[in-house]
């Protein structure tokens, strides 16, 4: 296992552990000028590469309490658009449906309307 540390011109300082192979490579980046680092070889190293789901989405809206009253897919499409995340309601059919396949939601029809509550 090789080990180096680096000290930035701030004052940062930033340990390297890892084979030498990797931490080489790593060296290797650091030294090179931004505007020349390959973008790939960054990528693995960003946090949150993951983009959220639509189902992702609707978890947290459970847990967050979103469904503790009974909910239909218009308030939920508000809701979500008030949060920044703009979800054809055509998509946000299927999503419930599989969240209430899975015990996660339940439906009640009210006002001949499917409505959905948390368990």
């Amino acid at each position: 296992m090789a080990k180096t540390n680096i000290e930035t011109k701030d004052g940062t300082k930033i340990t390297i552990e890892g084979t030498p192979e990797e931490v080489s490579r790593i060296v290797a980046l650091y030294q090179t000028p931004v505007e020349k680092r390959p973008q790939k070889e960054f990528k693995k190293f960003e946090k949150g590469n993951a983009k959220l789901t639509v189902t992702d989405i609707a978890r947290e809206l459970i847990v967050e309490g979103f469904f503790n009253k009974p909910t239909g897919l218009a308030e939920l499409k508000q809701g979500l658009e008030e949060q920044g995340h703009f979800i054809p309601i055509t998509t946000l059919s299927g999503v419930v449906l599989s969240l209430v396949k899975s015990r996660e939601l339940r439906r009640i029809k009210k006002e001949k309307r499917w409505t959905y509550v948390q368990r």
